[in-house]
């Protein structure tokens, strides 16, 4: 099998100013309102020039939708690595959540900013949604993706389990996490823990099941 080829020093070059435009943006939209902010104050945030600023994005708008992309993509690493747990146990599913909360709590910020840009920096709602669900179709369909996981299950059943788990994890964290709701517990995930082994029951195995 052939090495998977690198990419070339000016490719990573651009990739990193690009998260590094993406990162100042996020420092300035939090600092200033969407329609106050400049594209100059994310020049000098990130360091760069003004031109450099414009070669990666036309407008406010679409580094908006790239912090938005930056979402759904760390969203849909977490529950990849959800799918790709040999075995869904419950120790197993908790381990998975302690890894998503950080996860979550690094794009918080972004969440905060792309919710307070929301909707002057969407050019169409209903872009916006088609968008939103797209991205949950993919999470949805990686849960689903080993089909011996949920052998016996209803196909709708199962389809509708994986949502409802997506849907809880994104919900709670959104509001813990980005929002900041207060937690009256000591423990939050393991009653996320126990949600979402309720709602994939039909694929999970016991802790002490051999593999």
């Amino acid at each position: 099998m052939e090495p998977t080829p690198r990419k070339n020093l000016r490719e990573e070059q651009k990739e990193l100013t690009h998260r590094r435009l993406l990162d100042a943006a996020v420092a300035v939209f939090a600092e200033k309102s969407f329609l106050d902010a400049r594209m100059e104050d994310i020049a000098q945030a990130a360091g760069v020039t003004r031109v450099t600023v414009y070669a990666h994005f036309p407008g406010k708008a679409e580094i908006v939708d790239a912090l938005v992309n930056r979402v759904y993509g760390l969203m849909g690493e977490a529950y990849a690595e959800l799918a790709a747990l040999p075995r869904w146990t419950p120790a197993g599913i908790r381990a998975w959540l302690d890894d998503a909360e950080t996860r979550w709590r690094e794009m918080a910020p972004i969440r905060r900013v792309t919710n307070a840009a929301a909707p002057g920096a969407f050019r169409s709602l209903s872009e916006s949604r088609t968008q939103y669900l797209k991205a949950h179709e993919h999470y949805v369909g990686l849960l689903l993706g080993h089909p011996d996981r949920w052998r016996g299950t209803d196909p709708g059943e199962a389809r509708q389990r994986a949502l409802m788990a997506v849907l809880q994890t994104e919900s709670f964290f959104s509001m813990w996490i980005a929002a900041g709701w207060p937690s009256d517990t000591a423990d939050p995930l393991r009653l996320l823990a126990d949600a979402l082994c309720h709602l994939l029951a039909p694929a999970l195995e016991n802790d002490g099941a051999s593999a």
